[in-house]
Order: structure tokens, then sequence, then C-alpha cells
């Protein structure tokens, strides 16, 4: 099966591919058409279907993997797909998993690490309200991906992102002292539980109404509220601490953060999230380019390329 990687600038192709986001846009003369991100299940493409009739006639929606034909342009110096033709896919044909790109560990491995903190966590309310928020959204906290196209989009992406800045806390706790490690952990573990809620889906989401009008920091906020108040705890520092860490964990107002960071554990909490999101949308450009050569425009660095360098 043809992917992404072999398909040259001025090649016509026919490949699979995963519809990961679709949206219906319009030229400055008031000309419909939709542009699209395609996936092969490894590489995610840019793409163009100028006649809107191939996706509007035949009910083409994002989430589901088609057989496309396209002629391949070079637009603002990287390739660009013209859908030239979009064919339904029979079920018999293709493994249509294999589209899905998924988190480089299993669910069930995520699920027994990210239970290896959890157990780490000593104090009691923390501790609780951990286990009580995860158990009402576990379907969509160990399936659901990070985010729409920044970093950690792919199934498994927000439990993996949460394991990799646990990873991470647990070496900034043991190189700088003065954190409280139950208050840390929790909110790590915790810090985008409204994304369960904001994302619709684990498979091309979109927001959610909630998503749109609040957004996850607000959305996670309510729950840890009904949470502490089941619980009791409400009033409790644990709670004011958690719920701080949460909604500082963006860093800047400008990034979206109703507060900025004030106690220290709030701070770790953001440079750990900052961290993890950065290298794991870099990573994997780094990774299949070239030494020597630049990478794609990384769009979590407002489209930058990075070099790599050419040494052994």
């Amino acid at each position: 099966m043809i992917k992404f990687v072999d398909i040259k600038i001025g090649d016509d192709v026919t490949f699979f591919a995963l519809i990961e986001s679709m949206q219906k846009r319009f030229t400055p003369n008031k000309s419909g058409y939709y542009g699209a991100t395609l996936s092969d299940g490894e590489t995610s493409i840019d793409a163009r279907i100028w006649d809107c009739s191939l996706i509007e006639s035949k009910d083409i929606t994002a989430g589901n993997v088609y057989r496309f034909t396209a002629h391949v342009n070079e637009y603002a110096g990287k390739a660009q797909y013209v859908i030239k033709n979009i064919e339904i896919v029979d079920a018999s044909e293709i493994d249509v998993s294999k589209f899905f790109k998924t988190a480089p560990l299993s669910k069930e491995d995520l699920n027994k690490g990210i239970k290896t903190y959890l157990k780490k966590i000593t104090n009691p309310i923390l501790y609780k309200l951990c286990v009580n928020l995860i158990s009402k959204v576990a379907s969509e906290y160990f399936e659901y991906p990070a985010a729409m196209s920044m970093h950690h989009n792919f199934l498994h992406g927000l439990a993996y992102h949460t394991y990799t800045m646990l990873q991470l806390a647990e070496k900034l706790l043991e190189l700088y002292p003065g954190m409280n490690t139950n208050l840390l952990y929790a909110g790590v573990i915790l810090h985008d539980i409204g994304k369960t809620k904001e994302l619709s889906g684990s498979k091309a989401p979109v927001y959610t109404q909630e998503g749109n009008l609040l957004g996850h920091i607000v959305i996670g906020l309510q729950m840890v509220a009904v949470a502490a108040s089941e619980e009791g705890v409400e009033d409790s520092e644990e709670v004011k601490m958690l719920e701080h860490m949460i909604a500082s964990h963006h860093g800047e107002l400008e990034f979206g953060s109703p507060k900025e960071p004030g106690i220290m554990e709030a701070y770790a909490l953001h440079l750990i999230d900052l961290m993890d999101s950065k290298m794991a949308a870099i990573s994997p450009e780094v990774s299949k380019t070239k030494k020597g050569q630049s990478t794609s425009p990384i769009g979590s660095l407002g489209r930058k390329p990075l070099y790599v360098p050419d040494i052994d």
C-alpha cells in the first residue's frame, strides 16, 4: 500500500487515507472548496478539494478512510495534494485501524503506568479526587487525543501525554527540593481532565459545544469542584491548590490561563506541560528528517522548521 513518504511533487497517485479533519472554505471570489488533513497512519498531509461535489454528493466525512486520486503540487515550499476523486472503501479492502495514529504505548500499559504514580499519592484527599475523577471518564481519559492538532493528536494521546509528564515530574522532584510530591502528581494527572468533555471523541474529534464555550481549563475546574463537593472537601487546602494548578497550567494569561502560577508546584506543572507538548511535536519531525537538512514547518513552533545537525 502506497505511503505519503513515497509520493513526490508532480506525481499523479491513487492511495488510501484517513480524513483526520476537513473544513469548507471560500476563495476571495467566494468559490467554495474543502481543505483537509489526510493520514496514511504514519504521516499527515495537506489536501485541497476544489470540486465540492466530491464531498457533498457522497456524504464524505472526517474520521473515515477513503480511496483518493490526486495530483501533487508544490505550494509554499511543500507538497499539496489536489484531490481529483474520492471513493468509498469496502471494509474488506483494507484494515482501517492501521490509518489511525496511536500512542507508542498501549492503553493497558498507559493505565498501568499512570496507576503506578497514582499509588504514590499518599495524601487521602488528593488520592480520592484523582480516583473519583478518572473513574467517571476512564474510557475518554485513556482513549482521547490530548489535542486536535498541535501535540499528542493521536489515539490514547491524552493518557500518553499525562504519563510522560509524570515521568518528567518525578525527575524534577529529585532535582529541585521544596515541592509537594502529592500535589504535583495530582496536578499532572488532572490538569487536562477537562479535555474528556472538551473534545467529541477519540477519532477525528471536534470541539463540543462545552469545549467551544468554556475550554478544558474551566471544564476541568468544574469537574474538580463537583468531585470535591461529593467528597465534602471543597474547602480544603488540597482542593484550593489543585484548582490553582489546573487554572494556571498554561502559564500566562495570553495562553488561556485564568491565573499565572502562584506556587512552585503550579510553575513546575506549567513547565512540564510546555516541554512535553513542544518536544512531542518536534521529535517525530526531527526523527524523519535526514541529517544536514531542515524539518518541515512545525505547527507548535509557529510553523518554524528546525535544522538537524549533520553530526555522528
